[in-house]
């Protein structure tokens, strides 16, 4: 795991190679082990910092080249089918000069094309390739955007970095002003969605996507769509496929293992992985039984003979982690399960170089709570609008107190409704009051609203519409975080339930075989019980959270306040200040439930006076 940044100038001119040479200083927690610069003397330049895990000998430095010296490589991310795209190779006679994954994946794009490698590819990657002869710069994201890649556009050219202070704070960008239609996107999510940036002509690239820049262009290419697999595998391989995607993650020249929470995503991947090899699992716990999950995760060990290490905390550890997250986040960022995930990186770090996550499970087979309301939904926004309100009205007449009118009152379809479902709390009522500009939509719910139109009497489509909105959007702040909160502490974190075969496998399942008995992901839970028994596979889901509202309206009432109504200049004029302090007044006072919101406010201001004009070209 490591950082890339670069350059592409569309004719030759300033590489600002001192700029990026501050850049991959700075980056030195993505990669602690070596940095390289590169550039060719006319219009590209190319850096990297490594976090040596596989070819710890400077045979796996990058930029790397191939061996006739046209094309050149900088790859940060793990290879796991390395074995089977060398197979594909053979016919072209390489010798290979290390045991890296990125000189196969150098050689399998330049043989095979970009198109064809990034299909076959198992792995999670952020790539910068580039043609020496034809001048031409390849940049591609992963199938689901394990690994971050920004790219900031100008008139001479491309800027391209895994954390976006650098595209920000560069010549071609600094001077750009702020979005507003994105800064309304992140206080809706709690994240800047991909194809969009809170800086003007800068972006997250997105997942599935290469892009090709050349002859004064940036040409978009989409090589993976979830949820348009034509072929699917057998759904009853289960547990091969899984075992099978987390043992091929287990590869590694330093010591690996996993976070294993207590719950069924982590605790299947630590079973898998430890029926391979020895592994060392890791855990949080806490002294409050309603969260606390150590004690499951101590079991589950027990039972697969794991290597376990636990470390209870005071929830008050937590609160000087604050500055870690805003240190950690280089582009505004509000999911304040960052500040446990810094802590359980932090921990894992002591041991290991490698852990692997669970992450995904939710997503790829409808385990959220959320999920399991929709089909009895679906009959009710079959009908229009208006018999919509109707119906709320009577319900509200009915049963005050359990109807909330607001949250279908003014939503014109089934889409939008669920996509403000996934929307951080407080954003739904507050942000059309104190925001002055109307956010913008994620790029994968443009896309989906484009697409064609659903049809609402068929549960199946909607239940597929939702596992495609909780994969393309909710999905990405997930894999934001952690990758930001272990990259902090020079930890690569792998994602096994997320690998290709588990995509396309996902893809075999209707939403039937997993949600039952008022529970998701049942596929995933019956796998388990029959290895830990249901006891423990079946039991309710628990989980630390950090006391944010306390926190909020105690100890950080005075800070919070000062630094979002005193907020910088060039911010200000985005918001309505009378609603703001409106806002602040009623949440510090008990009166609305919008403490995420308050929080993802505090950490754009925090963001801006962190991140934003620090590097000096």
């Amino acid at each position: 795991m490591c950082g890339i940044a670069g350059m592409y100038n569309f004719k030759r001119g300033n590489l600002y190679e001192n700029y990026f040479s501050k850049c991959l200083t700075g980056m030195h927690r993505r990669g602690p082990d070596d940095q390289q610069l590169w550039h060719n003397n006319e219009n590209y330049i190319a850096g990297f910092v490594r976090l040596s895990i596989r070819d710890l000998s400077i045979n796996g430095r990058q930029p790397m080249f191939s061996s006739c010296g046209n094309y050149c490589i900088t790859f940060n991310g793990e290879i796991y089918n390395t074995d089977t795209l060398k197979n594909l190779l053979q016919s072209f006679g390489i010798t290979y000069h290390s045991s890296a994954d990125t000189e196969v994946l150098l050689y399998a794009i330049m043989h095979l094309g970009i198109e064809k490698a990034m299909h076959i590819t198992d792995g999670i990657f952020a790539i910068a390739f580039y043609d020496l002869q034809r001048n031409r710069l390849i940049l591609a994201r992963d199938r689901v955007g394990v690994k971050p890649l920004y790219i900031g556009m100008h008139e001479n050219g491309v800027v391209y970095s895994s954390q976006y202070d650098h595209i920000i704070n560069h010549p071609y960008c600094r001077d750009n002003n702020l979005n507003g239609g994105s800064m309304g996107s992140y206080l809706q999510l709690g994240y800047i969605p991909e194809d969009a940036g809170i800086i003007e002509k800068t972006k997250l690239l997105l997942h599935g996507h290469y892009y090709i820049v050349e002859e004064g262009k940036v040409t978009t290419h989409c090589y993976y769509n979830y949820g348009s697999a034509t072929k699917h595998a057998d759904k009853h391989k289960l547990e091969e496929i899984i075992c099978g995607a987390t043992q091929s993650q287990l590869v590694s020249d330093v010591p690996v293992g996993t976070f294993m929470s207590g719950g069924v995503d982590s605790t299947l991947v630590t079973y898998c992985a430890n029926k391979k090899q020895a592994i060392q699992s890791f855990t949080i716990g806490v002294n409050n039984k309603d969260m606390n999950e150590a004690d499951a995760a101590a079991q589950f060990a027990a039972i697969f003979n794991t290597k376990h290490d636990c470390r209870y905390i005071d929830e008050q550890v937590f609160l000087p982690l604050i500055q870690d997250h805003f240190k950690a986040f280089s582009e505004p960022f509000a999911d304040y399960s960052s500040i446990p995930t810094l802590l359980l990186s932090a921990f894992a770090k002591e041991k290991v170089t490698v852990a692997l996550s669970g992450d995904g499970g939710d997503e790829l087979f409808w385990g959220y709570p959320r999920n399991r309301k929709v089909p009895a939904l679906v009959p009710f926004y079959e009908k229009n609008i208006w018999t919509r309100r109707m119906k709320l009205l009577w319900s509200k007449a009915k049963k005050p107190a359990h109807t909330d009118i607001s949250k279908h009152w003014n939503k014109t379809d089934f889409a939008g409704y669920y996509y403000s479902a996934l929307h951080i709390t407080g954003a739904e009522y507050w942000l059309p009051k104190i925001l002055e500009t109307e956010p913008l939509p994620a790029y994968h719910y443009t896309m989906l609203k484009k697409g064609e139109q659903q049809d609402l009497s068929n549960v199946t489509s909607v239940m597929e519409l939702v596992r495609k909105m909780e994969v393309d959007i909710h999905l990405q702040r997930i894999l934001l975080k952690v990758d930001r909160a272990s990259m902090f502490h020079s930890l690569e974190v792998r994602v096994p339930l997320l690998s290709n075969s588990m995509l396309d496998l996902s893809e075999s399942y209707n939403y039937k075989d997993c949600i039952a008995d008022a529970q998701g992901k049942m596929n995933l839970k019956k796998l388990l019980a029959a290895k830990a028994g249901n006891e423990l596979a079946f039991a309710p889901k628990k989980g630390f959270t950090i006391p944010l509202d306390d926190w909020l309206r105690n100890v950080l009432n005075k800070e919070v306040t000062e630094k979002i109504m005193d907020m910088p200049a060039h911010i200000a004029p985005l918001f309505n200040r009378k609603q703001l302090q409106q806002l602040l007044q009623q949440y510090m006072h008990g009166q609305t439930a919008a403490g995420w919101l308050v929080w993802a406010l505090y950490c754009l201001v925090q963001w801006d006076a962190m991140h934003k004009n620090k590097i000096a070209a």
